[in-house]
């Protein structure tokens, strides 16, 4: 018996050991008072995210402790949260003379990344992202603002993979589109603004998006499209949304080759637009339920309008 509580000891030991050596925690932190020599802990935390993240395992958490910028740059590559509470500003800032990008995900097929609570911010270039998905399995955005890039969120997965974005803004992403979604994905945005330099919220080529209880106001070009550029179809499913003041369209499906592009639209109001509905391409479809305020545009509607009941 007193050999197998050595025994058993000893192995205790060495994994305590092996998990000290490998210098990755389930949770690490950063504060604006750390130190990215420090070991990341809660009483020596890092200063920046991506110090953190480096230190934290796989499936981990990166704490932020209190208000500060924590880095210009974030590069993940495995399943990890970053987080702030409510209440405390956690900003990523991306400089001149860096990298261009907020955020970049190259995770594995299966691996989960949620962000929460941050801001995401560039002082200098319109041709950057502020969050850009390549791999992984499943983005979580909550609670989140990106500010000042070209794209606010470019989810284009290399495989499948599915995005969920709520509470969050997407504002003065100047070039191109505050949520742009393209490929074999699957998204769910809910409780979202968009206001941006050209579209609000983008699905493409074999994207499948559903947006509830979010407005799309003053992008200089769309507030909601749907398009498809190649044979693979998107489609678009619009609840309880606002589209106004979007300089060429509130809701546009848009096609150019033979897969199809779907709105369907319930309980919206699209107002103050260039027009209300676009549909442009043979491929195209706007389905209205019919409950929908459409009206003070330009043009309230362009092309065919179906309609689509409720089962």
């Amino acid at each position: 018996m007193n050999y197998c509580r050595f025994l058993f000891s000893s192995l205790f030991l060495l994994v305590l050991l092996a998990s000290s050596s490998s210098g990755q925690a389930v949770r690490t932190f950063v504060a604006s008072t750390g130190s990215d020599s420090n070991p990341c802990s809660r009483i020596a935390p890092c200063r920046t995210f991506q110090a953190a993240v480096n230190e934290a395992a796989p499936g981990g958490e990166v704490v932020a402790l209190d208000s500060a910028g924590f880095g210009s740059n974030v590069n993940i590559n495995k399943s990890i949260s970053i987080i702030a509470s409510p209440g405390v500003y956690a900003g990523i800032t991306v400089l001149p003379g860096g990298p261009i990008d907020g955020i970049d995900i190259n995770a594995g097929a299966s691996d989960t990344i949620v962000l929460r609570g941050l801001t995401v911010i560039s002082q200098f270039s319109s041709a950057s992202v502020g969050i850009a998905f390549n791999t992984g399995g499943t983005l979580y955005i909550e609670n989140c603002v990106v500010n000042g890039f070209g794209d606010g969120v470019d989810f284009m997965p290399s495989g499948s993979a599915n995005l969920e974005v709520k509470d969050s803004t997407m504002r003065g992403n100047s070039t191109s589109t505050g949520i742009f979604i393209f490929g074999n994905a699957q998204a769910v945005i809910d409780h979202v603004r968009v206001e941006n330099g050209r579209d609000g919220i983008a699905a493409r080529d074999g994207a499948r998006v559903t947006i509830r209880n979010s407005v799309a106001s003053g992008n200089n070009v769309r507030g909601f499209v749907v398009a498809s550029f190649s044979s693979a179809s998107a489609e678009m499913n619009i609840e309880g949304c606002v589209a106004s003041n979007n300089a060429e369209a509130g809701i546009e499906a848009f096609t150019t080759n033979t897969g199809t592009a779907t709105a369907r639209v319930s309980s919206c109001t699209v107002t103050d637009n260039g027009i209300g509905f676009n549909r442009l391409g043979g491929n195209s479809a706007i389905l209205s339920r019919g409950n929908n305020t459409v009206e003070g545009n330009t043009m309230d509607t362009s092309g065919a309008i179906g309609s689509y009941s409720a089962k």
